[in-house]
């Protein structure tokens, strides 16, 4: 195992920077995920890790070893890919056993480790098959095979799961937060996909245009969000957000005509004019604040109700109701939301309000 360390790691392309001067203290053994949208440069970010992409700037720490210089075999990583990178004509065990090989290390020890890197991932029966022959999930199974046999200090992930199907996207995540845990190894994980990222990690960093906006545990990251883009980026459904005005003494908003309490003062934005945030969970049926029933979406345990919420120029939010939840497009009810969960943002910075 070994910390992974960032400080104010800049790539350029030409004139064109894609990464801002990033610093990241990745502890030994944790499950870090870069999260963000195409074209946020997580994934530039993880070559520069990995030795694929050289550093314009800053300087990059693989335990207590500067590894700027380093080529990629000699960082001690190992690296899962989005597109598997298996050899089409080599078996199951020649893949997994290609790295090793490559090392001169022992046909008893490879025989070992690929064997026990087998069993951990249930795929011992599989080992004289070809690629060809295998299923998505199983492919994904052998180079996560790869580069466990390497017993290397830091796992890298690029997107492994975005060509696989829902369901098996679903198994391959739960089967990568048990390998981190039998294996204790640090893993840095990049994906678009927040959901991923919230059920994975031990932290997230949220990146948009090459900078982090928040490095922070899944649930500060869900439930304190530092900015409007990293609320509006995690969570299915999203934030909810509207135009708003603070009160005077900044304990409470006006949404579309409607009063909002916080569920503390936000003093510094006393009297201006904010975005005002809050998730679909946070609102229920049955209040006083005026909404109409827009859309109706089943999900089977849930409804999704999108709501025009206010008596002045009501905005739409989406809320979250039992199935039983009997409601029909069109219908005038009351809501409420929940004055602890609430979020402000300032209109310029986008950043959270928080005092």
């Amino acid at each position: 195992m070994a910390n992974v360390n960032l400080k104010q790691v800049v790539k350029s392309f030409g004139e064109t920077k894609v990464i801002h001067g990033i610093d990241l203290d990745i502890k030994s053994g944790e499950f870090v995920v870069f999260v963000g949208p195409s074209g946020c440069g997580k994934s530039t970010l993880l070559r520069m890790i990995a030795g694929l992409e050289t550093t314009t700037s800053g300087d990059i720490m693989i335990g207590t070893d500067r590894v700027n210089e380093l080529p990629p075999r000699s960082r001690d990583i190992a690296m899962v890919f989005q597109d598997y990178a298996l050899y089409p004509h080599k078996s199951v065990f020649e893949n997994m056993a290609f790295g090793l090989r490559l090392r001169k290390t022992p046909d008893a020890e490879i025989k070992k480790r690929v064997g026990d890197a087998a069993a951990i991932l249930q795929i011992e029966h599989l080992l004289e098959r070809k690629p060809r022959q295998l299923s998505g999930g199983q492919r994904q199974r052998v180079a996560m095979g790869r580069a466990i046999v390497r017993d290397p200090k830091a796992f890298l992930f690029d997107e492994p799961l975005s060509n696989l199907d829902a369901q098996l996207r679903n198994e391959m995540r739960t089967e990568i937060k048990k390998l981190h845990a039998r294996l204790g190894k640090t893993i840095i994980y990049v994906t678009h996909d927040q959901v991923e990222a919230m059920t994975l990690a031990d932290r997230i960093a949220v990146l948009s245009a090459g900078h982090v906006m928040q490095y922070a545990s899944p649930d500060e990251i869900y439930n304190r969000p530092a900015a409007k883009f990293v609320a509006g980026f995690t969570g299915s459904p999203s934030m909810n957000f509207a135009a708003a005005t603070v009160s005077a003494d900044g304990a409470s908003v006006v949404v579309a005509g409607a009063t909002v309490a916080l569920g503390y003062a936000r003093k510094s934005a006393a009297g201006r004019e904010v975005t005002f945030g809050v998730r679909p969970e946070d609102i229920d049926v049955g209040g006083d604040i005026p909404a109409r029933v827009v859309v109706i979406e089943p999900l089977g345990a849930e409804t999704l109700v999108t709501l025009a919420i206010g008596s002045q120029n009501p905005v739409e939010m989406i809320t979250r109701v039992d199935a039983d939840t009997k409601l029909a497009s069109g219908d005038q009810i009351k809501v409420s939301i929940n004055s602890a969960k609430t979020h402000l943002f300032d209109l310029k910075t986008e950043l959270a309000v928080t005092q």
